[in-house]
């Protein structure tokens, strides 16, 4: 189909100002501020170490290969004497270095075109079976991704483990659910700088499967994404509601941890 002088004349506009923009915010990298750079350089991309080996293969934290239970896992059920509200968690690089600062900056410095990049990294990881277990995610019906308060939502600009969770589902050939199936009830402080204790009373309650977003979840295997998993109360209190509305299984991948 031949393109119109119009169509043509919008397009040249289109680049000229895309050049324009280039002058005058030349892209860089937004974690080494390198410039002529994506906004996450190979370099700093390549610094991503993931959670070594031996893992829990609960709660995904480093561990000891004979150990029956790892010590997250025992200090969790010591603290509410239960086990943990998901089948099993692990994450995708260790928080630290240039993945911290990645992080911080999608969430602290609305750097939102980090999004991608890190979502991407998840994805390989979690569609090379690198975090779980081909048998495991065949049995995934959809992805969710742990939700913020729609006020916090709406000063940051965007849900970065919705973010991430995209070319999670994308990876993977299967829903991403709606932002609506689990809700955040009530707005709380931050967690950052909070006890382990004091996250899990922050998040009593903190999350609730409206009724009529039920059917959605009630006997499905969902892959619940997160950013962070740092005592793992967040994602414990998402599953918990998850499985409350009858999710069968309940696995958590996040982009980073293992700290």
């Amino acid at each position: 189909m031949a393109v119109s002088a119009s169509g043509r004349i919008a397009r040249t506009l289109q680049t000229l100002a895309g050049g324009l923009l280039d002058l005058v915010y030349p892209p860089r990298c937004l974690v080494c501020e390198q410039y002529g750079a994506p906004s996450l350089c190979e370099i700093c991309a390549g610094a991503f170490t993931p959670v070594p080996e031996p893992v829990c293969d609960i709660c995904g934290r480093p561990g000891e290969i004979n150990q029956l239970a790892c010590r997250t896992c025992e200090a969790h059920r010591e603290a509410t004497g239960r086990g943990w509200a998901f089948d099993a968690s692990h994450s995708a690089g260790i928080f630290e270095g240039s993945l911290r600062l990645a992080l911080h900056r999608l969430k602290y410095n609305s750097a939102e075109s980090l999004g991608l990049p890190l979502g991407a990294y998840l994805a390989n990881r979690v569609g090379g079976y690198e975090l779980f277990t081909r048998r495991q995610l065949q049995a995934v019906d959809g992805v969710i991704a742990v939700p913020m308060h729609p006020l916090r939502e709406r000063g940051r600009g965007f849900n970065q483990a919705r973010l991430l969770a995209a070319p999670v589902a994308d990876i993977l050939g299967v829903p991403l659910l709606s932002a609506q199936t689990v809700r955040r009830t009530r707005r709380r402080p931050a967690q950052v700088g909070l006890s382990p204790e004091a996250r899990r009373r922050n998040l009593q309650d903190a999350f609730q499967v409206p009724r009529a977003e039920v059917s959605t979840v009630a006997g499905r295997c969902l892959l619940l994404i997160d950013d962070v998993f740092t005592t793992g109360a967040t994602v414990n209190a998402c599953a918990a509601a998850l499985r409350g509305a009858g999710a069968s299984t309940i696995l958590v991948a996040t982009l980073a941890g293992g700290g």
